[in-house]
C-alpha cells in the first residue's frame, strides 16, 4: 500500500475522482454488488455523517456502550433543535452480549434508526447471528433503517458468516459501514465506505457533504488494499495468538476482562491504572467517558509481541506494587 501511496503521488496535481468511481468499482467486485450501491468516505466517520444527514432520523437507539460518533452526528445534525435523548440498549456487564429483549425494545420505542457495532466498539464482542439477523428482520418489517457498523469485522476472520453484507436485497434499509483504516493501519489516510441495495441513499448522502471527498492517495491505497487477501489472513492469526498471550498475563494478574473477537480488550482494574502505567511509558484508553461505564473500564491494544510484552512488564510492575 506504501508503494501505491508513493505512485500516486504523481497525480496530485490534479482533482480525485468526484464520487470515487473506480474504487467503488473494485469495492463492488470484491463484495460482488454493484457500484451504485456503494458510498465511499473520508473515513468511517464522513459515512456516518452523510448517513445521519441524508436520513434525517428524529429519534434513533444506540447501545451503550458503543462508538460515539452514531450519536454525535445525530446531535450534529439536530444542534439548533429540541430533539429527545436517544433510545439506549444497555448492554450487561456480565457479557456485553446483545440479547433478545432488544427486539422488544425496537418495538416499543420504533426509533428511525437502530445504529449497531459488529463487534462492538469498545467491548470487541459479536452479536450472535441470529439475534443480528432477527434485528435486521425486525427493523425491516417495522420500516426501520438498520446502520450496522462492521468496521472490526474482519479481525474477526468470521467475517462470511457474521457479516450481512450478502443479505443487502433481503433488507433495503440496511446501511453497512466497513473501512480500511483499522486492518490496514492507515488511519491517517481516512478511508472508509458504505454498502446499502438503496441507490437512492448513496446518492443523497453524496449529495450531503462536498464532493471530492476521497483523495487520489486514499484511493489508491484502498485499491491496493482490496488485493491484501494474505496479509489479512496473517494478521488474523497474528491478533488470536497475541490475545492469548494477553489473557495469560491478565489472568496471572487477576485482571477482569472480557474476551474479544477483534485487536483490542476490554479490562477493569483500579481506576488509576492508566496514570500509573503513563509513568511506565505506556498509555492505554481510559474507556470512562462511554455511556454504561464507569471508572476502571480500560482498553488496550493488541500490537506486535514486542509492544505486548512492554505492555505486560509495565502491569506486572503497577499491579504487583
Amino acid at each position: 500500500m506504501n508503494r501505491s501511496i508513493a505512485d500516486a503521488i504523481g497525480q496530485i496535481g490534479h482533482y480525485p475522482e468526484m464520487y470515487s468511481d473506480s474504487l467503488r468499482k473494485a469495492i463492488g467486485e470484491k463484495y460482488h454488488i454493484d457500484s451504485s450501491q456503494i458510498i465511499c468516505g473520508n473515513g468511517a466517520a464522513d459515512v456516518i455523517y452523510r448517513y445521519v444527514y441524508a436520513v434525517r432520523p428524529k429519534k434513533i437507539l444506540v447501545t451503550a456502550p458503543c462508538f460515539a460518533e452514531y450519536e454525535g452526528a445525530w446531535r450534529s445534525l439536530w444542534a439548533s433543535h429540541d430533539v429527545p435523548e436517544a433510545v439506549v440498549y444497555a448492554l450487561n456487564h456480565r457479557d456485553f452480549c446483545i440479547k433478545e429483549d432488544i427486539l422488544t425494545l425496537i418495538e416499543q420505542k420504533m426509533p428511525d434508526v437502530v445504529f449497531l457495532c459488529n463487534p462492538n466498539n469498545p467491548t470487541g464482542v459479536l452479536i450472535p447471528a441470529q439475534i443480528l439477523t432477527s434485528i435486521a428482520e425486525c427493523c425491516r418489517d417495522n420500516k426501520i433503517r438498520l446502520f450496522l457498523d462492521e468496521c472490526f469485522l474482519d479481525f474477526t476472520g468470521r467475517e462470511e458468516e457474521n457479516s450481512l453484507v450478502r443479505k443487502l436485497k433481503e433488507y433495503p434499509n440496511l446501511m453497512i459501514l466497513k473501512a480500511f483504516t483499522k486492518m490496514y493501519a492507515m488511519a491517517g489516510v481516512r478511508l472508509g465506505f458504505g454498502l446499502t441495495a438503496d441507490t437512492e441513499l448513496v446518492d443523497r448522502m453524496y449529495q450531503a457533504g462536498p464532493p471530492w471527498n476521497v483523495s487520489v492517495l486514499a484511493s489508491a491505497a484502498g485499491k491496493a488494499a482490496l488485493k491484501e487477501d494474505d496479509f489479512v489472513k496473517e494478521t488474523v492469526q497474528y491478533i488470536r495468538k497475541e490475545k492469548e498471550y494477553l489473557y495469560q498475563t491478565l489472568d496471572t494478574l487477576r485482571v477482569r476482562y472480557w474476551k474479544s473477537a477483534v485487536n483490542y480488550i476490554l479490562l477493569k482494574s483500579d481506576r488509576t491504572l492508566k496514570e500509573r502505567l503513563i509513568t511506565e511509558g505506556i498509555l492505554i484508553r481510559d474507556c470512562s467517558n462511554y455511556r454504561n461505564l464507569s471508572e476502571g473500564y480500560f482498553r488496550i491494544a493488541v500490537k506486535s509481541h514486542a509492544d505486548n510484552e512492554k505492555l505486560t512488564a509495565a502491569l506486572k510492575v503497577v499491579l504487583e506494587r
